[in-house]
């Protein structure tokens, strides 16, 4: 009996000892993950500190592209083409964003080709705007926000719905941009409810993330125009 119940000591022991090893596996994979941007650690008031507005040219990846939002909308129908280039009749709570974007001719990065990750739609918790540009700001207050003084001041939607990918549309997706070369094209966004993109704080998030180019920090752009100081 002694003998059996030291076997059973020391195998419970061993399997202590890679339980143990296992979770300083987990751990340093994490923290490495942390370091080049894998993981994520949530934040609750996540907040978009660089605004960039409607009809602003947002530089995308250190420059190497450049973003203009030209206009927002909402839509309950529209055309979009299939993978094999085939019009499908779309209706719905839809959001068109049309967008002109370019690569830069002496940009070190190699031609982008578009896909359904590049462009996601936020309701973000707070958008930054410094409480001196929101005091007297004209064209904001038809828009469901309001403000938050905590930290200088946050702009806060109440619009809530879960980060959206955009729709398949082969009109843009496939398609590449290359060194030089400028595109116009309009990102759909089909919403589980009535989301009025013009009325609400909506945020798109920009990243034309591809496993060759190396960046992983997207551009966040308020589809609303920039305040207007009275």
């Amino acid at each position: 009996m002694k003998n059996w119940f030291l076997k059973i000591c020391k195998c419970h022991g061993f399997i202590g000892k890679v339980l143990s090893i296992c979770i300083d596996f987990f751990v340093v994979v994490a923290l490495i993950g942390l370091i080049d941007g894998r993981t994520k650690i949530l934040v609750p008031n996540d907040v978009v500190e660089t605004n960039y507005f409607l009809n602003e040219n947002v530089p995308v990846h250190d420059s190497n592209y450049n973003l203009v939002i030209n206009d927002v909308c909402s839509l309950n129908t529209l055309t979009i083409l299939d993978k094999n280039e085939e019009e499908i009749h779309k209706d719905g709570f839809l959001i068109g964003i049309n967008v002109t974007m370019s690569q830069r001719n002496d940009s070190t990065l190699s031609k982008h080709t578009f896909d359904k990750n590049d462009f996601k739609l936020k309701d973000h918790t707070g958008v930054y705007i410094p409480l001196s540009d929101i005091a007297g700001a004209i064209g904001w207050n038809l828009i469901d926000v309001h403000f938050d003084e905590a930290d200088g001041g946050n702009v806060m939607s109440s619009t809530e719905f879960s980060t959206k990918k955009c729709v398949e549309d082969y009109n843009f997706i496939d398609q590449s941009i290359e060194h030089g070369e400028e595109k116009e094209f309009v990102i759909i966004f089909d919403m589980e409810s009535n989301i009025r993109v013009e009325d609400n704080l909506i945020v798109l998030e920009v990243d034309l993330y591809n496993l060759s180019n190396g960046y992983r920090q997207g551009n966040d752009i308020v589809l609303l125009p920039r305040p207007i100081i009275s």
